[in-house]
């Protein structure tokens, strides 16, 4: 028999004395897979409002919002039993999704009703609906999701006729309640052989329809330092990833912008111009890879002049070239637009255009929902994560290239420890640790590394870690004590006041000080006077 709680034993009993009760669904296809089954659905003859008076008798709390289409739910702790009633186990057999949850099992006597060969299904490990598969999707398109969820968690094959179905039918997705897709995809996306399910999605046809923005990085050439396209960098990123959704999330979506931003070294020469949309030479348009006032800074005092520029045209806006730099004019190179033979192979500012997309597609989701704790706040995260993940590459670039830094690795790391985790009220611990989780399943996905590279990577990683658990252990030691005489009489108020203190705190963690000090709260005033006041 099947293996129950003592919740769901007592349920049962109370149920099977009554009228004749049966199992179905999950329990009875985990028992025949040798699998544990955490909830449990049965099928009973008793009428709704009957089964509630018959349980509340004895004290179980019983939802009744399914009441007008027969079903019933009781929860304890994070049990569940959904209790469905019927006249008839033909009739109720027809409106379920797949064969393999369609096995019936008596309470009492064990008896088996396996109405569409269920268990024969279960033998040759295949997904397949229980009648028309067309009619089974329209009826709920969400199954479509069931589908790849149960082919993917128990490595099944999915009967012929089904996926063709399912394939034609994905357009009635649009219509489905987004919690319900969300929650489907989320149990795909934390399931162990992640990539397997987001591969079987895609030959679904499923992102090319929903998210378009995942599948157009298939055959994105990457630079030198990469093996693999940005497609499978992403699939190797989201497979060294933990079961976690936030990091799940963050694998699979990090790359988004690398489409938008692909680039080829070029050179560009000709007169600048200036118009209503920007900086041209010639047809191209000049933008910045750090922002919209970039190009300003470096051009404004240009325009009319002959200029080269040393830039990256886009791929996929070939009309458009990133400012790298300004060349001297003294250099030999011909007029309009030159990709350089060897040039690099570049995806600017990748990060923070794949959080830009990112966020347009959560507005298509509900992962707020499934997310512990605050959900909106870690949806915040995750886009912030996704934004960031570049910047340990960037920050440790000496070290990973064995060139030489203005700035000490100790200001290096503390400083981007502290960009990562304070949010100017609280210091987050767990955002650099999911930081470097993505950045470390970065580094290795589809790139080769000597034996040296990699001890100089898990260094820096061993010294960021330690760094940021300094910071956390130490924030909520400083004495404030002569701070706020100080203040008083530099006579800061309102926001000054917080400006000044964000100041002194982030001085005091990037340079390792547990301390607070009046020579150094002078030298930090001089600096924020000059600059602010």
């Amino acid at each position: 028999m099947i293996k129950m709680s003592d919740f769901q034993r007592d349920v049962l009993h109370i149920l099977q004395n009554v009228s004749d009760t049966w199992i179905v669904g999950g329990a009875v296809r985990d028992q025949i897979l040798g699998l544990a089954a955490r909830d449990l659905d049965l099928v009973t003859m008793l009428d709704p409002v009957s089964v509630r008076s018959v349980l509340e008798k004895h004290r179980y709390k019983v939802h009744h919002i399914g009441i007008p289409f027969g079903t019933l739910t009781v929860f304890q702790d994070e049990q569940r039993i959904d209790i469905i009633h019927t006249d008839d186990l033909e009739t109720d057999a027809q409106r379920r999704d797949f064969t393999i949850n369609c096995i019936y099992q008596n309470s009492k006597t064990g008896e088996i009703f396996d109405p569409f060969q269920g268990r024969e299904d279960l033998e040759k490990r295949q997904i397949k609906t229980c009648g028309r598969a067309e009619d089974r999707f329209t009826e709920d398109p969400v199954r479509i999701l069931r589908m790849i969820r149960f082919a993917h968690r128990q490595a099944f094959t999915i009967e012929e006729n089904t996926w063709k179905s399912a394939r034609a039918s994905l357009a009635l997705l649009e219509k489905a309640a987004p919690e319900r897709t969300t929650g489907e995809l989320v149990q795909i996306l934390l399931a162990d052989r992640v990539v397997d399910g987001v591969r079987l999605l895609d030959e679904l046809g499923y992102w090319d329809r929903f998210i378009p923005e995942l599948t157009r990085l298939k055959g994105l050439v990457q630079n030198q330092y990469h093996s693999l396209d940005v497609w499978e960098h992403t699939m190797a990123v989201l497979q060294a990833l933990p079961s976690d959704l936030l990091m799940r999330l963050a694998g699979l979506f990090h790359d988004l912008g690398k489409w938008g931003t692909a680039s080829r070294e070029c050179t560009l020469r000709g007169v600048l111009r200036k118009g209503a949309a920007g900086f041209f030479v010639d047809q191209f348009k000049i933008i910045g890879t750090r922002g919209d006032k970039e190009p300003g800074r470096q051009l404004k005092h240009l325009v009319g002049q002959g200029i080269t520029i040393l830039g990256a045209r886009l791929d996929n806006d070939q009309d458009t070239v990133q400012l790298k730099k300004v060349l001297s004019e003294e250099e030999d190179l011909p007029r309009g637009l030159q990709l350089l033979p060897n040039g690099k192979r570049h995806f600017l500012n990748h990060e923070s255009e794949s959080a830009l997309i990112l966020k347009k597609i959560l507005k298509r989701y509900h992962f707020a929902m499934y997310f512990p704790g605050a959900g909106q706040k870690r949806e915040e995260e995750l886009l912030f994560i996704v934004a960031s993940h570049l910047k340990g590459t960037l920050t440790f670039r000496p070290e990973l290239r064995k060139i030489k830094s203005r700035l000490s690795f100790q200001t290096r790391a503390a400083s981007l420890v502290w960009e990562i985790c304070w949010d100017n009220r609280q210091f987050h611990l767990q955002l650099i640790q999911n930081f470097l989780l993505l950045w470390k399943a970065d580094y290795y996905a589809g790139k080769t590394h000597t034996g040296e590279e990699e001890e100089t990577f898990e260094e820096i990683i061993r010294q960021i870690t330690q760094i940021a658990l300094w910071q956390a252990e130490n924030i909520d030691k400083i004495d404030w004590q002569i701070f706020y005489p100080f203040i008083q009489n530099k006579q800061l108020t309102g926001r000054r006041i917080g400006e000044f203190k964000n100041i002194v705190l982030r001085e005091m963690m990037v340079e390792k000080r547990s301390i607070l000090q009046e020579p150094f709260l002078q030298q930090l005033y001089a600096k924020y006077a000059n600059k602010f006041i």
